[in-house]
């Protein structure tokens, strides 16, 4: 259980940036009220999914996502984690942010708002300023990529990442095949990521968890059949 718990933990850190002239949102083209789904599999099992609705109204954008997973021995629930995100953006920049986090039983927050000029992060160790260019790391805008320094979705905290495009491939994903961009990041964030070639919509992220498993959180598509087995 020891173990199922400290790759739990590894699981739930990420789950996600367009230049600032440009709206966040625009170059993920999710039409207003539109969802996207993702299943979180562990070693190529099925263990969580993170859903995503987005509602757009002229130039002001929210995000609303849950992010959920569970670790089962047989039918015995060892481990749970549940994040609710809420993004809120004006004009392409981040004007508040919030999570709530049930980690097995033990919750904590973050919220973000924004100053004139900064910034202003409460997070459960403390409070910190940060510039206003800085989102948090919930990875589905395409400009993540383009990030140096990001907001911990789930702690709060400042951290450094570079990424870098690493090919143009042919993504095989939930039965489907896409044209996709694959990049690189490294620093305190260590992933790979894939963004469809064409749209710019996020379609997967993939990383290795504490204890050597390989985690992957790939864009799901009705029928969503997989959530059966979650």
């Amino acid at each position: 259980m020891r173990i199922a718990c400290r790759m739990c933990r590894i699981l739930l850190l990420p789950v996600l940036l367009l230049p600032l002239a440009t709206p966040v949102y625009a170059a993920a083209s999710p039409a207003p009220s539109s969802k996207a789904e993702y299943v979180v599999k562990r070693s190529g099992s099925p263990i969580g999914t993170l859903k995503i609705d987005f509602k757009i109204d002229g130039n002001s954008m929210v995000a609303t996502s849950h992010y959920s997973v569970k670790v089962k021995l047989m039918a015995i629930v060892l481990y749970r984690y549940d994040k609710h995100m809420v993004e809120e953006y004006e004009d392409g920049r981040l004007i508040a942010y919030e999570t709530d986090i049930d980690d097995n039983g033990t919750k904590s927050q973050v919220r973000v708002t924004r100053n004139t000029d900064a910034l202003a992060i409460v997070h459960p160790k403390g409070m910190l300023s940060a510039p206003l260019n800085l989102l948090p790391s919930t990875y589905w805008p395409p400009a993540t990529v383009k990030q140096t320094r990001m907001i911990d979705s789930s702690d709060g905290v400042l951290i450094n990442v570079k990424t870098v495009e690493a090919a143009t491939e042919d993504l095989s994903i939930d039965g489907r095949t896409i044209s996709a961009k694959r990049y690189v990041m490294s620093g305190d964030a260590v992933r790979e990521l894939w963004y469809d070639a064409k749209s710019g919509i996020w379609l997967k992220m993939k990383f290795e968890g504490s204890d050597g498993s390989t985690i992957e959180i790939e864009r799901d598509w009705p029928p969503v059949w997989k959530r059966d087995l979650l």
